[in-house]
This record gives C-alpha cells, sequence and structure tokens, in this order.
C-alpha cells in the first residue's frame, strides 16, 4: 500500500494532478471530515456532537486505509496548510498501518496560477492567502518524504 498526502493552497492543483498522477488512487478528502465535524458544532448539544463527529470521521479514515489492499494507493487530500492539522491526520493514519506516509507539495508557478484563474481576483486572494498562511512541511513530522510538485496546467485546468 502507498499513502500520500497532497497539500498545499486552494487552487494550487491538488485535484488536477492526482487526476493526472494516481487515477486509480482511492481519494479521502479531509475537507469532508472537516465539514461534519463544523456542523456538529452548529447543533445546541455543541461538545458532545463534535467529539463523536471527530472520532467518527477518525475512525472512518482508519477504516479506509485498514481496508485496502497492499497495492492500493490513498490519497488524503487537503489543504493541510498548519503543521498541527497534519500532525493530527498522521496519526490517526499511524494508528491503521505502519506504512510509510509521503507528502506531496503542490507548489505552482503563481504567474500560472493568475492566468489560468482569468484574474478572477478573489480565488487569486484566496489562493495566495493560504500561501502565505503554509507552514512547510517536513520529515520530522513524520512523513517518510516530503516532495514538492510544481504542475504544469493548459488553460482548461480550472475550468469548473
Amino acid at each position: 500500500m502507498r499513502i500520500i498526502f497532497i497539500i498545499g493552497p486552494s487552487f494550487s492543483g491538488k485535484s488536477i494532478y492526482i487526476k493526472e498522477n494516481f487515477p486509480d488512487a482511492k481519494i479521502v478528502k479531509i475537507s469532508t471530515f472537516n465539514k461534519v465535524v463544523e456542523a456538529a458544532y452548529t447543533n445546541e448539544e455543541i461538545e458532545e456532537l463534535a467529539k463523536n463527529a471527530q472520532f467518527y470521521c477518525a475512525e472512518a479514515l482508519k477504516n479506509t486505509i485498514r481496508s485496502c489492499k497492499e497495492d492500493d494507493i490513498v490519497i488524503l487530500e487537503h489543504q493541510l496548510l498548519k503543521r498541527q492539522s497534519r500532525e493530527y491526520y498522521l496519526s490517526q493514519v499511524k494508528e491503521a498501518t505502519d506504512t510509510p506516509v509521503e507528502c506531496i507539495l503542490m507548489d505552482p508557478d503563481e504567474k500560472m496560477i493568475e492566468q489560468m484563474l482569468d484574474f478572477e481576483h478573489t480565488f487569486i486572494r484566496l489562493h495566495q492567502y493560504e500561501k502565505s498562511k503554509l507552514e512547510l512541511p517536513s520529515e520530522e513530522e513524520g512523513f517518510a518524504s516530503v516532495t514538492a510538485a510544481h504542475p504544469v496546467f493548459n488553460k482548461d485546468a480550472f475550468k469548473r
């Protein structure tokens, strides 16, 4: 089994990179887990629901990994800008397997991002803001390797 965190700011090309390089991988979108926990916080029984949501999301992640076969590739996709967030999900993965975990940091050319987003200033600012908040991942966090990917996309790449 191969486990890879693919991280980077919004609009850095994570999803496109995954489609092009890992078309058969099992994708775990961390944002889905985060949305479940955030939704629990809006309920009257906030604290208990949030704890339960976080527990069940962590269990879902671990069960996904435990159900994988030896030749499967599991991709965890999210911005994961902060080391603390990465360490939480990395610890959950390590509870499920002793498979080394790789990290790929998406680092596209900023001018290309501006061109791809057709100068949509809101999206460009979001990308730049998140990039400014990024704490660079390192092997000291527990990754077996950390690699920077410098993707090049065509004009249609970011069309939705």
